[in-house]
């Protein structure tokens, strides 16, 4: 009886632990040996797959009306040609909107646009990815889509600031 209580103990021990590691590496800055899943479901708002490219790429996961606002505010101050050839990925994740919001309003509004925005339908790109309520989570990706660094927005001049590590932008209008 004593050994199968232990055995019991040291299981929920291994367990809480496992669900303390899973739980807080979001709060890492550093994500070492975790890869991006698969990006090959995602389309952008024309309908075009994703193809991708190796190497340093930054990926903005944008969840919520206000950061997507922010979002949009910082990106009319970049050259979109960094989001247009891969350097930056803006994924928005949809799963959660009504199939006839995406497909009627927000997708036709996302049209607009002078840059590709990747949309995860079905949640299955974002949902394994962290994120903080009301901020940005920027992923800095390096070979192979591995995550090297994670971080997280929460003000226009702060993401501003991760952009213009791969895109050239104008400073002039923004304010912090």
């Amino acid at each position: 009886m004593f050994k199968s209580s232990s055995v019991v103990s040291s299981l929920v021990a291994l367990m809480v632990g496992c669900f303390m590691v899973a739980g807080s590496w979001a709060d890492d800055v550093a994500v070492p040996d975790y890869q991006l899943p698969d990006l090959s479901s995602l389309v952008n708002q024309f309908g075009e797959p994703f193809k991708g490219r190796d190497g340093d790429t930054l990926v903005m996961l944008v969840a919520g009306m206000k950061v997507k606002d922010m979002v949009r505010e910082t990106l009319a101050e970049v050259d979109p040609g960094c989001l247009q050839d891969g350097r930056v990925i803006y994924l928005a994740n949809i799963s959660g909107m009504p199939k006839l919001v995406s497909k009627f309003i927000a997708v036709p509004r996302l049209r607009d646009l002078d840059y590709p925005v990747w949309l995860d339908y079905s949640g299955d790109v974002a949902s394994g990815l962290p994120f903080h309520k009301g901020q940005v989570t920027l992923l800095s990706l390096g070979d192979s889509r591995k995550v090297i660094e994670v971080s997280f927005a929460d003000s226009q001049a702060y993401l501003k600031e991760q952009l213009l590590v791969r895109c050239e932008a104008s400073t002039e209008n923004l304010t912090d």
